[in-house]
């Protein structure tokens, strides 16, 4: 319509006429505004997800962190506590030891056992025959014995010194992503050497 017609429609009171919202090409949406659209959706709902997993895995890490270094600690505390109350050392190898720890105030003994068994990857602790996990998830485990020269010795008499080197592992979605290493050194404080 011209300009003149257009003029004569608002004069006489009546207005343009209005087209459908489906009628004609221009309104409608081309499949190319379609496809994009979609492909604009999917963009961001991949991203909010992979937000939300990205986090999951630092929550799941955090708390895995949070547990190794629990055991750790009471792993820690059990076995110093074993090692300066020993009077004695009867066995020990790379990943096992044997001490004999006083039990009670009269004097009475038992043998206990620290052992890392690598197939399961559990670090445990045996008395009586009775064998407590102190850790699992154990990748390496491994002990040094020195003298009292902090030298590194393989008397049973000489021994002195207990060096522990621990590797705690845990898999997060399905990656082995969190570690804790602990290594620590004890004196056994009863036990009599000839240095």
């Amino acid at each position: 319509m011209g300009q003149r017609a257009c003029a004569r429609f608002l004069l006489a009171g009546t207005s343009l006429p209005r087209r459908s919202a489906l009628a004609g090409s221009e309104t409608a949406l081309t499949l190319v505004e379609v496809l994009v659209a979609v492909t604009l959706l999917g963009l961001l709902i991949s991203s909010v997800l992979g937000s939300y997993v990205f986090l999951l895995r630092g929550q799941q890490s955090l708390a895995h962190y949070t547990t190794m270094n629990s055991d750790a600690r009471a792993l820690l505390e059990t076995l110093s506590r074993d090692l300066k109350s020993a009077v004695g050392v009867t066995n020990f190898t790379a990943t096992s030891l044997t001490l004999v720890v006083p039990q009670n105030t009269a004097g009475a003994t038992a043998e206990v056992t620290y052992e890392f068994d690598s197939l399961d990857g559990v670090f445990t602790r045996e008395v009586g025959g009775q064998s407590v996990p102190l850790a699992t998830g154990v990748v390496s485990l491994g002990f040094t014995y020195l003298n009292g020269n902090n030298v590194v010795t393989t008397s049973l008499v000489e021994l002195k010194q207990v060096q522990l080197t621990l590797r705690l592992q845990r898999a997060v979605a399905l990656a082995l992503t969190s570690q804790h290493v602990i290594s620590a050194q004890y004196t056994l404080r009863a036990k009599r050497t000839t240095h």
